[in-house]
């Protein structure tokens, strides 16, 4: 019989605190994920019985049994299945870009195993930001509070090149979970070569990445078929990406168990997940 007895789990979906807005008219302020975006409820009332429900909503006006109701505060945005940790395929999500595979899936044409199983952990605090001695060595473009930085210039302070000697613990299948303690431009970043790494040599079925600690999301402005080198790269090849996880850091050994399924609904380009790493008994003996 499987068991998980003895095994430390380590939560590596963040704490979401939503915005309520309540029937009396209040609202309960939340706050935001990583990525600064809010989750958003509504109060309502079941007429037959007379109990009460919060569901998850977003348009701007919505009617709950016949009540409208508003919220001016958010945008369209915070109803998302990308809000907190979530997984992401490709098809229906970047299926419509130019240059990418027919054969992409979407993660609910993946087979569950996709999403559990044997991990590789790497927190690359090692990697420390140094100066470019290259333009070329780091992406085109990368994007902060909404500004566009061009490519650093040599003497830039910029994060390490993630590189396949700096994840020598990752197995043929693995999922691999990575992070580091540093934020903004000074990340080590995933090239496109590594990914290539990732994709062909070690055949990795899913990547999971701390935020902040990893960047990932870069060039994303570039003309296609340029754009989005990871995204492409992973999603093309049908691995998922989980995102943003936490306290990653706060693993002790260089392997778990991983659990990060999505929910099974069809068409679903992402969706959310509670993300989980279990610790063998063997570390903590």
């Amino acid at each position: 019989m499987f068991s998980l007895d003895g095994y430390k789990a380590i939560d590596l979906s963040p704490r979401i605190i939503p915005r309520i807005n309540r029937l009396d008219g209040t609202v309960e302020e939340g706050k935001s994920d990583p990525y600064g975006n809010q989750w958003v409820m509504w109060e309502g009332r079941f007429p037959p019985d007379n109990s009460l429900f919060t569901v998850y909503a977003a348009p701007k006006e919505i009617s709950i049994y016949g009540a409208l109701q508003d919220d001016d505060t958010l945008g369209q945005q915070r109803m998302t299945s990308h809000i907190g940790s979530h997984v992401q395929g490709g098809k229906g999500h970047i299926s419509h870009w130019k240059g990418v595979t027919k054969e992409m899936k979407g993660i609910w044409e993946m087979d569950l195993s996709t999403f559990i199983g044997e991990a590789s952990v790497f927190n690359l605090a090692r990697l420390k930001p140094k100066a470019v001695e290259e333009a070329s060595n780091y992406p085109k473009e990368y994007p902060k509070k909404k500004f566009w930085l061009t490519k650093a210039e040599p003497g830039d302070i910029r994060g390490e090149e993630i590189l396949p000697e700096h994840l020598d613990n990752v197995q043929k299948g693995d999922i691999v979970l990575m992070t580091s303690p540093f934020s903004g431009l000074e990340q080590p970043w995933l090239s496109p070569r590594t990914t290539k790494w990732l994709i062909e040599d070690r055949e990795i079925k899913m990547l999971g990445l701390g935020y902040p600690g990893i960047e990932w999301q870069y060039d994303l402005k570039v003309a296609a078929p340029e754009n989005s080198p990871i995204r492409r790269m992973l999603l093309g090849a049908n691995i998922p990406i989980v995102h943003p996880l936490v306290n990653i850091d706060h693993i002790n050994s260089d392997r778990v168990f991983f659990y990060g399924a999505p929910l099974n609904v069809p068409k679903l380009e992402a969706s959310f997940v509670r993300a989980v790493a279990f610790e063998s008994p063997e570390v903590h003996r």
